[in-house]
C-alpha cells in the first residue's frame, strides 16, 4: 500500500498544492512550524477520518478560513482509491471514499491503512492505560470494520450505562433498567476482550523479536492483555461479563460510574523483572515504542497481505544511528513519510528517496 497523491486546501497553514510521494522514503525537510507535521496529518485523516493530534475538527482548518479540504489517492493490491475529506467550521466533516460519500465512520476503515509514529507516542508506554488501549483500538478498527462497530456500540452502552448511575436515585431504581445496558456491554465487551487478545497475541511475538533485534539481545520484551474478566471463548467470557457488571453494581452505583470491563483493560510491559511502563528508562521507553511500531507493520502484513503507510513524525532525533537505519530500511515493500527538521543523509536514507522542502505551507519537490 502506498500514497500516491496527497492534495490539500485550507488545511491548517498549508497552501493550495498537490504532494507526489514516492514508493519508498520520502522526506519532508523545514523548520519548525512550517507545515511538515500538518502535512502528514492529513494522511491520518483520510486513513482514520480523525486527527492524531487533536480531537476539534475546528483547529485543523487555516485560521480565518470557514473549510479545509484534503484528498490523498493511494495504491494498494486491490488496486486504486481516493478518500476526500471536508471540513467545515459550522458543520459536521463530509468524507468520500471513491467520490462516494460515506454516512458512517466505520464505512472508512481499511481502505487506506497508515500506522503513525512520533515522540510523542513515548506515551503508549509511560502514560495510562488509555493509551494502550487506544493504540490497539487503532490497530484493530483499522484490519477489522466488526471491531469498530463493537467497540462504537460498547462506548455507547457504557455511557448510558454511566449516565443511569449518575442520575438513579436509589439502588433499587437502577436495578430496574440497568440490565439492558448490561446484556450489551457483555455481549459487545466480550467481542473486544477476545479480539484484542488475539492482536496481543500475534504483537508479542513480533514486539519480542524486534525488541531483542534492537538491542543485540540484551534485553527480551514481554507483552501481555491485561483484562478484568476472563474467560477461554466469547460464551464463557460474556457469561463471566454479565456476572461481574451484575456483582459490582452497588459499588458501581456509590461511584457513579462503571468499574468493571474492558474499558479498564491494559497492556503490560516488561522487560526481564522490570516493568517499563513504570520503571524504564527514557532509552527503554524509546525502543520498546520502536519495537510496538516496527512489530504493528509485521501484523498488517500478516492481517491483510501488505504493509500500511508508515508516517514518521521527527523521531529521527529520539533514535541512536543503528536504529535510524533499521527503521528507514525496514523493508523495500514498505513506503514512509518522514518528517525532519535537517537533512538526511544518503547513507542513512539510501537510493530511492525523494525529498521535499516545506517552508511558509508550502512543499516542493527537490529535483
Amino acid at each position: 500500500m502506498r500514497v500516491t497523491e496527497i492534495s490539500t486546501s485550507n488545511w491548517r497553514n498549508l497552501e493550495r498544492q498537490k504532494v507526489l510521494p514516492g514508493a519508498q522514503l520520502n522526506i519532508f525537510c523545514g523548520d519548525n512550524a512550517q507545515g511538515k507535521t500538518n502535512l502528514v496529518e492529513s494522511v491520518c485523516l483520510c486513513c482514520i477520518g480523525k486527527s492524531p493530534r487533536t480531537e476539534k475538527d475546528r483547529e485543523l482548518i487555516c485560521w480565518g478560513k470557514d473549510r479545509a479540504f484534503v484528498r490523498v489517492r493511494y495504491v494498494c493490491r486491490f488496486g486504486e482509491g481516493e478518500i476526500a475529506v471536508t471540513l467545515n467550521a459550522g458543520g459536521k466533516k463530509q468524507i468520500t471514499v471513491n467520490a462516494v460519500p460515506i454516512s458512517k465512520m466505520g464505512e472508512l476503515m481499511g481502505y487506506l491503512n497508515c500506522i503513525y509514529f512520533s515522540p510523542e507516542e513515548i506515551r503508549i508506554i509511560s502514560q495510562s492505560p488509555q493509551e494502550r488501549r487506544r493504540f490497539l483500538d487503532v490497530d484493530l478498527c483499522q484490519t477489522d470494520k466488526n471491531y469498530f462497530y463493537s467497540l462504537s456500540r460498547f462506548n455507547k452502552a457504557l455511557q448510558q450505562r454511566n449516565n443511569l448511575l449518575k442520575k438513579a436515585a436509589s439502588l433499587e431504581e437502577a436495578k430496574e433498567t440497568v440490565f439492558v445496558w448490561d446484556e450489551q456491554l457483555a455481549e459487545e465487551g466480550a467481542r473486544i476482550i477476545v479480539k484484542r487478545r488475539a492482536f496481543c497475541d500475534k504483537l508479542k511475538v513480533f514486539a519480542k523479536q524486534t525488541h531483542a533485534a534492537l538491542t543485540d539481545n540484551k534485553e527480551q520484551l514481554e507483552l501481555n492483555y491485561v483484562t478484568q474478566v476472563e474467560g477461554e471463548g466469547f460464551s464463557e467470557l460474556s457469561a463471566n461479563y454479565r456476572n461481574a457488571l451484575s456483582r459490582n453494581l452497588e459499588k458501581d452505583f456509590a461511584l457513579h460510574y462503571t468499574s468493571t470491563g474492558c474499558q479498564r483493560d491494559d497492556v503490560a510491559l516488561k522487560l526481564g523483572d522490570v516493568d517499563v511502563r513504570t520503571f524504564g528508562s527514557q532509552g527503554q521507553l524509546r525502543t520498546t515504542a520502536l519495537s510496538l511500531k516496527l512489530a504493528e507493520l509485521k501484523i498488517f502484513k500478516n492481517l491483510i497481505g501488505e504493509y500500511p503507510v508508515l508516517i514518521l513524525d521527527d523521531v529521527l532525533s529520539e533514535l541512536d544511528p543503528a536504529r535510524q537505519k533499521r527503521l528507514l530500511n525496514f523493508d523495500s515493500e514498505l513506503q514512509i513519510l518522514l518528517t525532519a527538521a535537517t537533512e538526511v543523509s544518503k547513507d542513512l536514507a539510501g537510493n530511492h528517496c525523494k525529498y521535499f522542502t516545506i517552508k511558509n505551507g508550502v512543499c516542493i519537490e527537490n529535483k
